[in-house]
């Protein structure tokens, strides 16, 4: 699909936009390292490279778990068959969680532009909400602890609902929440997950390109546009068009 132009960008006829969370408002890496060094201290494990993780980040707490677990214990030259992890999932989790938690806000960084870029999208009268596959416990502390949630109307989690993205019915919640019609909402997020989660929900997407897309470039996702920072977005885009009520699916 055609890259749209910056003429289309500010012509869009948007009423609304979800905004990711992890890799495109906080870098959270730093969060992931302390909390995954806790899950393996605990396990008598190694710990997993920045670089790994990074590669991991977007699809849940449970998968990033998963898949670090079954590198772990490869590394560790002890079983990882599927079996091995599940029986040390639920010990690894609340390791995790625990890690995650005692890290507390010291290393959080909210990317350069964010703020800026939510108040201008304000200002454009665009009404704004967060869906992110991270889990409620760790996603409202960070938005809470940065003032970013002073910015948006609600947080959907990782387990707010029994599916999370690349399925699209978060994002379509979440357009029904803001009173706006999928076509009309814009998707901003910096990986292949939230794109695809995008085009199976009918919403235009933008992609921000310093985020944690797997360890892929970004030129690589089906995108709409690709961004340096969400002041970018908000300058690109005109005012924000009135809404109209959706009902749920």
């Amino acid at each position: 699909m055609p890259l749209l132009t910056a003429s289309a960008w500010s012509a869009l006829p948007l009423q609304a936009v979800l905004l990711d969370l992890d890799g495109t408002l906080i870098n959270t890496l730093d969060e992931f390292d302390a909390a995954l060094a806790a899950m393996s201290q605990h396990l008598s494990l190694p710990r997993i490279a920045r670089s790994v993780i990074a590669q991991t980040i977007g699809k849940g707490s449970e998968h990033l778990v998963r898949t670090v677990l079954t590198q772990l214990l490869q590394q560790a030259q002890r079983p990882h068959d599927a079996a091995a992890v599940e029986a040390l999932f639920e010990p690894a989790m609340a390791a995790y969680f625990a890690g995650y938690e005692a890290a507390g806000m010291d290393h959080v960084k909210v990317y350069a532009g964010v703020v800026q870029g939510l108040g201008i999208l304000r200002s454009k009268g665009y009404p704004m909400g967060v869906v992110t596959n991270k889990p409620e416990r760790l996603a409202k502390p960070l938005l809470q602890a940065t003032g970013l949630a002073d910015f948006t109307e609600f947080l959907i989690a990782g387990d707010t609902y029994a599916k999370k993205k690349p399925d699209p019915f978060p994002l379509l919640q979440g357009c029904a929440r803001l009173h706006a019609s999928p076509q009309h909402t814009l998707m901003v997020g910096d990986s292949a997950n939230d794109a695809a989660a995008a085009r199976a929900a009918q919403c235009p997407v933008a992609i921000l390109r310093y985020g944690f897309n797997h360890g892929l470039p970004v030129e690589t996702i089906d995108a709409d546009g690709y961004f340096d920072s969400i002041e970018d977005i908000a300058n690109a885009l005109g005012a924000a068009q009135p809404a109209t009520a959706q009902p749920l699916n």
